[in-house]
């Protein structure tokens, strides 16, 4: 259970390690450093607003008992799911271009020497990768919080390594690598987490739509009471189950759920790529156009 809050709290923790990283770089460029300090504040007090978005989602968790805790979990893991959706197709559009866009908003605020501005944007886009971490928590603590708390802050930590090596120049890594690799991971356990908050809410007495086992893999337990291996609780089932919503007797819900995210997210993601390579081809092959002076020659 540890695994999938490290690397989503790695991911969110790089990103915000790289938004960071390019504000100051470009202030460093430009010999504006004197404004660091709005850029490290605003993070600062985003980092600060995050934990508060953390706490009150927590105290209202803890609200909740019986039928409405699972609609209360049901619905942030379903919510979650769809943040770690639109940040991962994001990613495929507009990620190439992050560092360019972050740049030309930090230009902006250093040429009308708003320090103000870059504290802003550095709050905003630090909060937004803050309250995306919170829901990611809240949805995984659901099953485990012991360990879903322990890797979240083992990420964070060595986002953190990351991100200063990155500044500091000591550390390169292929960033787009990275978040590739990262991203066929999170579709895997963003499908999990869409059928465990139907399963949630089909507890509640929700979504009760067809078949609620279409089968049952799950082993009986061992003779001292204890969960086989491959059971949804034992230690493959479990991690299975903790990093790509393996489940031993789904519902027939669970399983069309599953089975359409994966290859909805698959056809987008070709259909995606298609179109930017039909870009690069036109880019390339272009007829350059022709002066009307010379045209005539």
């Amino acid at each position: 259970m540890i695994i999938a809050p490290t690397i989503i709290s790695l991911r969110e923790g790089i990103e915000a390690a790289l938004i960071i990283a390019i504000m100051l770089s470009y202030l460093r460029k430009s010999k504006q450093m004197h404004l660091r300090r709005y850029v490290t504040g605003g993070a600062v007090l985003a980092t600060l607003s995050s934990i508060g978005i953390a706490i009150i989602m927590a105290f209202v968790w803890n609200l909740f008992e019986g039928p409405p805790l699972a609609v209360f979990e049901g619905t942030v893991v379903l919510i979650a799911a769809f943040l770690l959706t639109t940040m991962i197709v994001w990613m495929w559009g507009a990620g190439s271009n992050i560092a360019e866009e972050i740049e030309s908003a930090v230009k902006k605020e250093v040429d009308t020497r708003r320090g103000f501005g870059l504290g802003l944007i550095s709050f905003a886009l630090i909060l937004r990768e803050g309250v995306e971490l919170v829901l990611f928590t809240i949805a995984l603590a659901v099953q485990d919080a012991s360990q879903t708390y322990a890797g979240v802050a083992l990420g964070l930590v060595l986002a953190l390594v990351m991100g200063i090596g990155i500044y500091k120049g000591s550390l390169r890594i292929r960033l787009r690598t990275f978040f590739n690799w990262t991203s066929v991971f999170l579709i895997l356990f963003a499908a999990g987490m869409i059928a465990y908050g139907i399963h949630e809410l089909q507890e509640a007495g929700l979504l009760l739509i067809g078949p609620l086992e279409v089968w049952n893999i799950n082993p009986p337990l061992l003779q001292d009471g204890s969960y086989p291996l491959f059971h949804e609780n034992g230690l493959i089932g479990g991690m299975l189950k903790a990093l790509f919503g393996f489940n031993g007797n789904p519902s027939a819900l669970e399983v069309v759920a599953y089975v359409s995210y994966i290859a909805f997210i698959s056809i987008f993601y070709l259909w995606k790529r298609k179109v930017r390579v039909l870009d690069m081809h036109e880019s390339t092959f272009t007829e350059p156009e022709i002066p009307l002076d010379t045209a005539t020659h």
